[in-house]
């Protein structure tokens, strides 16, 4: 069952106010605009919305709070299930095993037979007894009068082992034989106590891992929180840094446990354990062990998602904080060459170079589209004064159109052709820093609109949804993408929105972002028509 506290990551006690702060702050992290081509993301996504629709609704989250603690209430013992059912086993097959020794004890030269049937009867019957236990697990039938049954069962086994015995006296003649087999179950006894030994052993070095395996949950959780603290400031690449070693550590003490596990295997595989009740129990305690790894392994790439979006929203941050510098500066020497072309003008007033109205290092095609324009203005127009300007316009292209008098003239005013070279040099470098700077400020100004319009959507605006949605359509400032272009009109169609309706259902009909339906897409936009969108009118006019 999903905690929707923890995918918000807020506690079961957490206000509304809470609640929705901290499922704006995921939404965004976590948005597909944000990760795109992420399917972890987009899944991440998928339970932030979902938690939030159910624990943003009063009634929906007290159900949902009912439901978790039921969830959470602790489960049956399996290890106790497993040791009755093992107990009621063992009386079964001891059970056995009298009613077969008193069959055989009257034949006095069947008793060898009877004791090596007997070891293989109770062979038998623990293996039955245990498959038949292990099936009976789910509805823990032998949960129910077991010390009770193992009382009577050992009254009975001493009963008739008392008979038993005394049939035995009477086999004199079969007494050295008894004892051969007597030694043989001496050896398997000890036998199975070295590999009681070795299960303890291996118990151990189960208890030792599991304890390693404690501490590094406890590795992973400091590492998360500190990696929650690098998300807040994401702008510290050190911290990312250091992140990313603790993650590396992390990583080698899990190959290390994962070697160890398999060592732990091969010595499980080595040991020759008869009693299939412990070999269960030590695959049961190998599967636990395995699960815990292949958890703390999900728990790292969870880690290394939470790095990378890190280390992704450090760049962002960076790469703005570089814009931002780029824009301050960009600013700075714009009034500052505004200011100097103040100056340049003030001194080229006094020039012919004022006269044409152009600049001392202006280009020959500068002078001439200049000359042209003045030339073109006083033509046009009757009096002395006119008159006057036009031929000190003549004049003055006559000299700076033709390259040696330029140069005359300029030794003259004290302007040389390297000071223009210059000039023009920096004039090259100042209009590719303002075209920079023209465009760094529109990308700057869509990005603020674009995050506006995007959390307006996630918080329900269905203005902002379609809006969103025709941006990803169309393709404007950002990738086309017809799938995030549908997700959007569908959550403004919800709320009646006519030109979603329309949008939407031309995607249907189109193919786009959807499959292809015609039927549905025209059921939008006769919904959408209806409910007043002029271009749902206007459709297949």
């Amino acid at each position: 069952m999903k905690n929707y506290y923890k995918i918000l990551e807020v506690g079961m006690n957490a206000t509304d106010d809470e609640i929705k702060r901290s499922y704006r702050v995921l939404a965004k992290r976590y948005h597909p605009d944000v990760n795109p081509d992420d399917a972890a993301a987009a899944e991440k996504f998928a339970d932030i919305n979902e938690a939030n629709a159910v624990l943003s609704d009063p009634k929906a989250r007290a159900d949902y709070d009912i439901k978790l603690k039921e969830a959470s209430a602790p489960k049956p013992n399996r290890d106790d299930i497993i040791a009755r059912q093992r107990a009621q086993a063992q009386a079964a097959a001891r059970q056995a095993a009298v009613n077969n020794i008193m069959r055989d004890a009257h034949d006095p030269v069947s008793v060898a037979a009877a004791a090596a049937r007997l070891r293989a009867q109770q062979a038998a019957q623990a293996q039955a007894q245990m498959q038949s236990q292990v099936n009976a697990l789910c509805n823990q039938a032998f949960a129910k009068g077991r010390d009770q049954g193992i009382i009577e069962a050992k009254q009975a086994a001493e009963k008739e082992l008392a008979k038993y015995n005394a049939k035995y006296k009477e086999l004199a003649a079969e007494n050295e034989k008894l004892k051969k087999q007597l030694a043989e179950e001496r050896r398997l006894k000890t036998k199975l106590n070295d590999t009681e030994r070795d299960r303890r052993d291996l118990e151990n070095e189960l208890f030792n891992r599991d304890r390693e395996l404690a501490q590094e949950k406890i590795r992973a959780k400091e590492l998360e929180e500190q990696l929650a603290a690098a998300r807040q400031s994401a702008g510290d690449s050190a911290e990312v840094k250091r992140l990313e070693a603790e993650n590396a550590s992390l990583k080698e003490m899990l190959d290390d446990a994962q070697q160890r596990a398999r060592e732990l295997e091969q010595c499980g595989s080595r040991s020759e354990l008869k009693n299939k009740a412990q070999i269960k129990l030590q695959q049961d305690k190998r599967k636990q062990m395995q699960d815990e790894i292949d958890a703390l392994n999900a728990k790292v790439a969870e880690l290394e998602s939470e790095l990378d979006a890190a280390r992704q929203e450090n760049e962002q941050w960076q790469q703005y904080a570089s814009s931002q510098d780029f824009l301050s500066d960009a600013e700075r020497r714009i009034e500052e060459w505004n200011k100097k072309t103040q100056a340049d003008k003030r001194k080229a007033k006094q020039t012919l170079y004022g006269v044409l109205g152009v600049l001392m290092w202006a280009k020959t095609d500068e002078i001439e589209a200049a000359f042209n324009k003045l030339e073109k203005r006083y033509s046009g127009k009757s009096g002395e004064d006119a008159a006057a300007k036009l031929k000190k316009v003549r004049e003055a292209y006559l000299v700076l159109s033709d390259e040696e008098k330029r140069r005359e003239y300029n030794a003259s005013i004290d302007v040389t052709d390297e000071q223009i070279e210059h000039e023009r040099e920096l004039i090259a470098e100042y209009e590719t820093m303002q075209e920079e700077y023209r465009n760094r400020l529109a990308t700057k100004e869509f990005w603020e609109y674009y995050d506006e319009l995007n959390a307006a959507a996630l918080e329900g605006d269905a203005d902002s949804q379609n809006a969103l949605g025709e941006m990803f359509y169309y393709g404007d400032e950002i990738d086309q993408d017809f799938e995030q272009a549908v997700f959007w009109f569908k959550e403004a169609a919800k709320q009646k929105h006519a030109d979603a309706m329309y949008n939407l259902g031309v995607c249907f009909v189109n193919g786009e972002g959807t499959e292809k339906n015609e039927n549905t897409g025209l059921g939008f936009i006769r919904q959408a028509a209806k409910l007043g969108s002029e271009a749902a009118k206007k459709y297949g006019a």
